[in-house]
């Protein structure tokens, strides 16, 4: 059976679901560390994107022409669209890309994740005793970083969720006639502002600007903690749904 390729944006994301699944080797693959093992029946590649659409599209338009598979599977945190709590499930239904052009405008690229795979995402959260939120998911070029436009994309798209990876690694999938599935842990809610704008430091001087912006607001440390403590919520979920969705094969 052709292995299944889970993708996260960061190293965070991925040590999430690495403590799950455990590796054994490190294929690189169109310049990509690819992080494989197998579980029950299941075989897996890891792989981490980068941040954003265009890191996404880049890393798996690689390893999907490369290396054949059976799913792709776009994981790690997201924003919740609809109320809930953080450590919640985001299980996508289908996913657009969103753009802030002076107003947000949905992308004509909606692609549907696999009814079945979904279907069995859900069951393993319910199994499970975890919270889960099913619908659809959109993915902005950009950080939505403030709860006004959080509220607006909600009203725009009816979306449960909000991530910048999934519409991206789900166009890539469809381009080659491969099943897409979404399964994120909730790090920030619909109705709270993250203590910086986070589009600062993913500029070519982001880190002298992000920097900057922090120290001229030093109550920003708060927040950063707290988004902090979340993350670590989001991450340890993260693992616990790997763990019970690893057993499910066995």
């Amino acid at each position: 059976m052709n292995p299944i390729a889970i993708f996260a944006a960061t190293r965070w994301e991925l040590q999430a679901v690495r403590r799950a699944l455990t590796t054994d080797r490190v294929e690189v693959v169109a310049g990509v560390r690819c992080h494989v093992g197998q579980r029950g029946n299941r075989a897996y590649w890891l792989m981490q994107t980068g941040v954003g659409p265009v890191a996404a599209r880049a890393v798996a338009g690689g390893v999907l022409k490369a290396q054949a598979m059976s799913l792709v599977m776009s994981t790690g945190f997201a924003c919740a669209l609809v109320p809930a709590q953080v450590g919640d499930l985001i299980v996508g239904t289908e996913v657009s890309s969103v753009r802030a052009e002076g107003s947000w405008t949905i992308g004509n690229d909606p692609v549907f994740c696999d009814e079945i795979v979904c279907k069995g995402l859900l069951a393993v959260a319910k199994h499970a005793g975890l919270v889960a939120r099913a619908g659809t998911v959109v993915s902005s070029d950009t950080v939505v970083w403030q709860a006004l436009e959080k509220h607006r994309l909600q009203r725009l798209t009816d979306a449960v969720g909000l991530d910048m990876e999934s519409a991206a690694l789900a166009a890539v999938a469809q381009e080659r006639d491969l099943p897409v599935a979404i399964v994120r842990t909730v790090s920030d809610l619909v109705d709270e502002d993250l203590p910086l704008d986070f589009n600062l430091f993913l500029r070519p001087t982001g880190w002298l600007n992000g920097m900057q912006a922090l120290m001229s607001r030093p109550s920003s440390l708060g927040g950063l903690n707290r988004l902090r403590k979340q993350s670590r919520v989001a991450a340890d979920r993260l693992t616990e749904w790997f763990q019970r969705y690893a057993e499910t094969d066995r």
